[in-house]
């Protein structure tokens, strides 16, 4: 027997599980669709050894918006996490002298400058500046990321005067509160944010490399581009976008790993009626007449929805979920399709998730007893992270096709503030890790075999011995993700954690194209809720909140055709 509801969301993913929640709490029957075993997409935690818990794939939490926290009463559902301070450690492999033995930066900006005058005395008082500077414009395009980006396809001659009109509007609105709020020197600084490489505008601020290094992992991790490319800029702004309990640019550990968010969005979800299936892989969207009727699953069960959100990358969505016979039918569905499979879903990031028995001990700040945690040892840690030429020959080697030798990596421990993660006195490390290409510069994608695999392995835990010699021995399992393996168990295209590189042609109105920017596809009843769209990847919420905003503003203004 068919079961009908009033809307079906391919993928738990928590941008999926957001939208559900919203759209469930103005009464619609809302069903969940994951085709994997456990909720949350890439922010899930799995026990791939033994009483170990891994956040597989993301692994911190800062861009997450409070407002849907409060909203979905997400705390009440078993959100907690912790703060970190401090937050970032970067231990000097071969200092110059004994006082340049690490930088350690916190929420105490007197603590900062006495290290960072270690390096230059310039740049600890810059420092300071700097973290105002990038706080007032990530503060100024609030109403950009908590709004949908204006359907500049609306303003085409073929839609009716009055949709153009709005359109209209609603970008001139968007657009003159946010001059309204940066005026002409700020709009400048959003404006080299966006087009300037990550490595100088850190010019232009700092002239010590071990600062400049550190920061600039912001704009290198998950894309596949060196400090000195374009659009690095971007993406170091949109990592410092965050900020929960009104602590600017703050990352936490999620209790229990960042499954935690994932479930308890999923119990918010289900307070309000969702249904969610596990297990329960969808082999197309069933539409007819260019309108959704609902899904059909991979055992051949037919589901039926009055509106279908796809919590999936664009990529797979079009490629995978629709049938192309359909494609064929739409011209602006085929040219849609088209543009979304040329887009750049290059990925140099691989993910390793360590159990250790017992805490790393760095050179640069040594335990003071076994297994006593230190400051550094909660914050991420920067390896390979001192200097700005290194970091770019890194890049360089991935682009000839080689995993890089002396690989970029940002540890984290957070069972150092989360006792559920491991056993006692023992730790879970995650590494996140670039690059590794998966793709030549000819578009020619990279066999990764195991041999790939463990040579880069290699490289990264002799990496870490010349930072923490015994690292090795500590390590008693292991999971790593390559690209391709980011893309075969999370469906991420291209291994690429973004669901889409945000590059500057790719953000916004753009993302993913210019026809589907709000959400809404050329498919009538079909939605676009993942990390695809505006504003993109990182554990944000936001696309599945205004997504759900997009599809109940529709449901109202249609809502007697759905009966």
């Amino acid at each position: 027997m068919k079961k009908a509801y009033d809307v079906i969301i391919i993928g738990a993913g928590h941008n999926g599980l957001v939208t559900s929640a919203y759209l469930a709490r103005q009464g619609l029957r809302v069903l969940v669709c994951e085709k994997r075993s456990i909720i949350g997409g890439s922010a899930c935690t799995e026990e791939i050894v033994k009483d170990f818990k891994f956040s597989r794939a993301s692994y911190l939490l800062s861009l997450f918006r409070q407002k849907i926290i409060d909203d979905l009463n997400l705390r009440e559902h078993g959100l907690k996490y912790y703060y970190r301070d401090p937050f970032s450690y970067t231990p000097i492999k071969n200092p110059i002298n004994n006082n340049q033995r690490s930088l350690l930066l916190s929420s105490d900006n007197q603590l900062n400058m006495k290290q960072i005058a270690q390096f230059s005395k310039k740049d600890a008082e810059n420092y300071h500046l700097y973290e105002e500077w990038l706080t007032k414009i990530c503060r100024a395009i609030d109403e950009l990321i908590h709004s949908p980006p204006p359907d500049l396809s609306r303003m085409n001659q073929k839609y009716k005067i009055f949709d153009r009109f709005r359109a209209y509007n609603y970008s001139m609105k968007i657009f003159y509160n946010l001059f309204k709020k940066l005026r002409l020197n700020g709009s400048m600084d959003l404006y080299q944010l966006l087009t300037s490489p990550a490595g100088r505008i850190l010019d232009k601020w700092f002239e010590s490399d071990v600062i400049k290094t550190t920061l600039a992992t912001d704009g290198l991790i998950g894309a596949m581009l060196g400090p000195y490319d374009s659009g690095t800029g971007y993406i170091l702004l949109h990592h410092v976008m965050g900020g929960l309990d009104g602590q600017a640019n703050a990352w936490y550990y999620v209790r229990g790993g960042m499954g935690g968010i994932s479930n308890a969005i999923a119990s918010s979800a289900r307070s309000s009626g969702v249904e969610i299936r596990t297990n329960c892989n969808v082999n197309h969207i069933d539409i007819r007449n260019s309108k959704v009727e609902g899904v059909v699953l991979e055992n051949g069960e037919e589901i039926k929805g009055k509106l279908v959100a796809s919590n999936a990358t664009a990529y797979i969505t079009f490629k995978n979920l629709i049938l192309n016979d359909i494609i064929k039918t739409n011209k602006d569905l085929d040219e849609l399709k088209k543009h979304i499979l040329q887009m750049d879903y290059t990925s140099g990031t691989t993910k390793i998730n360590l159990a250790l028995s017992g805490l790393p001990n760095f050179l640069a700040n040594p335990n003071k007893n076994i297994n006593e945690l230190q400051p550094h040892h909660q914050c991420t840690i920067h390896l390979n992270s001192e200097s700005m030429s290194a970091t770019h020959n890194a890049y360089l080697q991935a682009l000839n096709g080689k995993p890089s030798q002396y690989p970029l990596i940002e540890m984290v421990i957070p069972s150092s503030l989360d006792p559920t993660l491991a056993p006692k006195n023992c730790h879970v490390a995650l590494l996140f890790t670039q690059y590794t290409p998966y793709r030549l510069p000819n578009g020619k994608q990279i066999e990764i075999t195991n041999e790939y695999k463990e040579n880069y392995y290699r490289n990264v835990i002799n990496s870490i011995e010349e930072y923490a010699p015994g690292f090795e021995k500590l390590i008693i399992g292991r999971d790593m993700l390559f690209p391709s393996d980011l893309e075969e168990q999370f469906s991420l295209t291209g291994g690429n954690i973004f669901h889409g590189a945000l590059s500057l042609d790719q953000i916004y109105s753009f993302r993913p194209a210019i026809s589907c920017s709000n959400h809404r596809t050329p498919v009538d009843g079909l939605y676009l809720c993942g990390s695809s769209t505006h504003p993109g990847g990182g554990v944000t919420g936001m696309p599945g909140f205004n997504a759900a905003m997009i599809m109940l503003q529709d449901w109202r203004r249609n809502k007697s055709s759905f009966k």
